[in-house]
């Protein structure tokens, strides 16, 4: 960027979009039509730059680059977490990296009764369904909530593991589906972080 003094040089960094002081310099433009005549024709001038130059072509590395770039796993990710999903199921089709990446992202981070430390954050609401998708993330082993569904609760373990009241046990990338109008009380040996896509009108029954 540059700083100019004189008019006519602020008028040409301003048509090159070079300019640091452009709000100062708008307002000198708004008040003077000499300037406005000269950065236009400045403007006329950098608009013909282009077809002055003899077109090259891009080459293949660097075209490569360029699209592996735009087309890059974050990218991508970050068109998926922009997009509300049609149904809240489909999310537990996502890559388990990029859900780790999502769930590291989030800041809406609250306490979560048991096990102490225990964080939830919400990350899509169904108010059509009553469904909500949220992370759960247990740093250290212990018992989560004793807990009524009521309707059907599915969980994708992300990190650590998930073992339910019958002694399953549910490691990275498995899934737990309990049914509506059940309960159970499950526990994690080693914490874990896990995306259930359950009812907004479930209801603790025992944080103990």
């Amino acid at each position: 960027m540059i700083n100019s003094s004189s008019p006519e040089e602020r008028a040409a960094a301003y048509a090159l979009d070079i300019l640091e002081e452009y709000e100062e310099f708008e307002r000198e433009l708004a008040a003077s039509e000499s300037l406005r005549a000269e950065l236009a024709d400045f403007q006329s001038a950098v608009s013909d730059l282009a077809y002055g130059v003899p077109l090259v072509p891009l080459p293949e590395s660097l075209k490569g680059k360029l699209f592996d770039r735009i087309d890059s796993p974050k990218e991508r990710l970050r068109q998926r977490i922009d997009t509300t999903p049609t149904q809240l199921l489909d999310l537990l089709e996502w890559q388990i990296a990029d859900l780790q990446q999502v769930a590291k992202d989030l800041d809406n981070w609250t306490p979560f009764p048991l096990p102490p430390g225990s964080q939830r954050a919400i990350w899509h609401i169904d108010e059509i369904n009553a469904q909500i998708a949220f992370f759960l993330r247990v740093p250290i082993p212990g018992a989560l909530p004793n807990h009524w569904h009521a309707t059907s609760e599915s969980i994708l373990v992300l990190e650590g593991d998930f073992i339910d009241d019958d002694g399953t046990v549910y490691e990275v990338g498995d899934r737990s589906v309990m049914a509506a109008n059940t309960s159970h009380q499950p526990t994690t040996s080693l914490g874990c972080l896990i995306l259930g896509i359950s009812s907004m009108n479930d209801k603790i029954l025992a944080a103990v």
